[in-house]
């Protein structure tokens, strides 16, 4: 309906680091006052601190609930990426919607979504 993909844009925050311990490190945003839309996890694009190259990536938007999390976050996995984001600003654009957000009986099973989900976004990626 905007007539283009939802983008938020924000500073890269402190999370409590999981997504690095399990081999998918996240650049982390909140939402503040954005128009939230569906949460879930997204086929998305990056640009990092106002710049104009785009980087492919799959991220969650919502509260993690595999970890009781509380607060709304957009926590993104940038692909082929290694650098410190931390403090950054970030433009995330959400391309595809892939799924809605749910909980995971354990680690091991958030794992293999989070790489099944991964590997669907660098599909439709590849493409957009």
């Amino acid at each position: 309906m905007l007539g283009r993909p939802f983008e938020i844009e924000g500073r890269v925050i402190q999370g409590d680091k999981r997504g690095r311990v399990i081999g998918f490190p996240t650049a982390n945003l909140r939402l503040g006052q954005y128009l939230r839309p569906a949460t879930g996890v997204y086929a998305v694009k990056v640009a990092i601190g106002g710049g104009e190259e785009w980087r492919d990536g799959v991220a969650n938007l919502g509260n993690r609930p595999t970890f009781a999390g509380q607060d709304v976050l957009l926590e993104t996995f940038l692909f082929d990426f290694s650098g410190d984001l931390y403090g950054r600003r970030l433009r995330v654009r959400l391309v595809d919607y892939l799924r809605p957000e749910k909980k995971f009986d354990g680690i091991a099973e958030l794992k293999a979504q989070i790489a099944a989900d991964t590997a669907r976004a660098r599909q439709i990626l590849a493409t957009a």
